[in-house]
């Protein structure tokens, strides 16, 4: 999808235009980009959609640093921060203040895309002269990337304002909290009527990264398990399944690799590019290096942020010698004396330097080679692995729970593991299914605090595999007592909307 980057600047011009214009401005230029006069023709809507999709690549939104590391991860306790700032360990310690730096952050990511996808729409909808079919597609890219914005706010903070149209200058910003259901009601809306008009595969090759069918209906089974509607979940899964266009891939390592982007596991990724000195890259990979590591393995200086608590590497099966069978280790890990998967001579020492990681380890999903650029690897954001256990999941509600175990297994069998017993119970069937997105999606928005929280297993999950569970002090902190547990609204949201009401448990604003 490198293609559609050529254009965010454009948008962008727009985008700071579009609510600037005074009621005394009679006169339309013609040799001046406004928004009066950009959206005309087709390749006019594709640039702004450009800027839409731009909003994914936000380390705040779809960038699998916020919300997959600093929130679900860290939360969960599965991924420990090593930089230890107090933003990050007021996550860590559940503490979760209503300024909390990087809830702040993910809340504007993700209105600001909001924001994005409305002009869109809404100027498409009036472009009059611009052929059906693609209007259609871009109006429903933008639902699309709509739905997943508001399904990841009703995730953290539940009902927040819904907004479905341009805002400018003279609107009106006081915007009450939408009920719950109604923000799922329209999540539904959007993903529904996406799926309705974007392909299951683009044909031109240089479409490939965009929202698809198979992307909004694998979204829509999330808003579906989130809201218990589990016959909707199960329709929506084999409506997946059977378009055959996603499946597992045989090696787990190579889903995501830079040189096999948008395979076929892959429903839906953020995409970068390291092109133009890395201007539309990321630094996952700067992240995942160990710091203090040589150029010739990173290129840049690394950080080494995120690295995996020793509890979730223990917990790994393993076999009678008691090395790790779970190829999903091999595939994205490297402790102390085993070498990076690409660049063999890295080697992880036995006695590893302060800074290096805490725990011995380190998570190398993101870091492939060296390079002196921000990244170009695409973030996984939904795989064909999280469809097959949402789908188990949902059968397993209905009473279907061999069927359940037989894709837990499939992902299992990938992993190089033994099949678990078709005929366990509904209760074991499902901590078989959650164990799974445990060592199936580290450093992923899947498989940590969002999927626990979502089924009252947060709290358990902790107390059973937190070291520093003591510490936490649950007890003390009444928003964890909350079902599901809700981020608090940020305090510089309710500086600029008054009509925010905070959640249950945290204090007044």
């Amino acid at each position: 999808m490198n293609s559609l980057f050529k254009n965010i600047a454009v948008f962008l011009v727009i985008m700071t235009t579009a609510s600037c214009t005074a009621d005394f401005l009679t006169l339309t230029p013609t040799d001046v980009l406004t928004d009066a006069n950009f959206f005309v023709t087709e390749s006019d809507a594709q640039s702004a959609l450009i800027g839409v999709y731009a909003q994914l690549q936000d380390e705040s939104t779809f960038g699998n640093v916020v919300d997959a590391a600093n929130l679900d991860w860290t939360m969960s306790g599965d991924l420990y921060e090593q930089d230890q700032n107090t933003p990050r360990v007021q996550l860590e310690m559940l503490s979760l203040p209503a300024n909390n730096l990087y809830i702040g952050q993910l809340y504007a990511g993700l209105y600001q895309g909001i924001a994005r996808a409305n002009f869109v729409i809404g100027r498409v909808e009036q472009m009059d002269k611009l052929e059906a079919g693609a209007k259609a597609s871009i109006i429903g890219q933008a639902k699309f990337i709509r739905g997943i914005f508001y399904l990841k706010l009703v995730n953290y903070f539940g009902g927040v304002p819904l907004v479905i149209t341009e805002l400018n200058a003279s609107s009106k910003l006081d915007i009450p909290r939408s009920p719950v259901a109604d923000v799922w009601k329209q999540i539904e809306l959007d993903l529904k009527d996406a799926a309705a008009v974007l392909p299951i595969v683009w044909a031109n090759s240089n479409d490939v990264g965009r929202a698809t069918k198979g992307a909004a209906l694998g979204f829509l089974v999330k808003a579906y398990l989130w809201q218990e509607k589990w016959g909707d979940a199960i329709t929506a899964s084999e409506d997946v399944i059977n378009s055959k266009a996603y499946d597992l891939l045989p090696d787990f390592r190579s889903v995501f690799l830079e040189t096999n982007e948008n395979n076929k596991e892959i429903l839906f990724s953020t995409q970068y590019s390291s092109l133009n000195n890395g201007i539309e890259g990321n630094g996952l990979d700067v992240r995942s290096a160990p710091r203090g590591a040589s150029a010739e393995f990173i290129g840049r200086g690394a950080n080494s942020n995120f690295v995996p608590q020793t509890k979730w590497i223990n917990d790994f099966e393993r076999d009678q010698t008691g090395k790790i069978k779970d190829q999903r280790y091999w595939g994205v890990i490297i402790g102390p004396g085993e070498h990076h998967q690409e660049m063999t001579d890295f080697v992880m020492p036995l006695a590893f330097p302060n800074g290096y990681t805490k725990t011995g380890y380190i998570v190398t999903k993101y870091w492939q080679k060296a390079s002196v650029v921000n990244s170009g690897l695409n973030t996984p954001i939904l795989r064909y692995s999280e469809v097959l256990l949402n789908y188990a999941e949902a059968l397993n509600e209905e009473s279907r729970s061999e069927d359940a175990m037989k894709l837990v297994n499939k992902v299992r069998n990938r992993a190089g593991l033994d099949d678990k017993p078709l005929n366990l119970a509904k209760d074991k069937t499902l901590d078989a299914i959650f164990n799974e997105r445990r060592f199936e999606f580290v450093w992923e928005p899947s498989g940590a605090f969002s999927d626990l929280n979502r089924r009252d297993r947060f709290i358990d999950f902790i107390r059973k595999n937190r070291a520093d569970f003591a510490k936490i002090d649950v007890d003390s902190k009444p928003w964890l007592a909350v079902k599901p547990i809700l981020l608090p609204i940020p305090l510089a949201a309710w500086n600029v909307n008054k009509s925010l009401v905070q959640n249950p448990g945290y204090p007044a604003f």
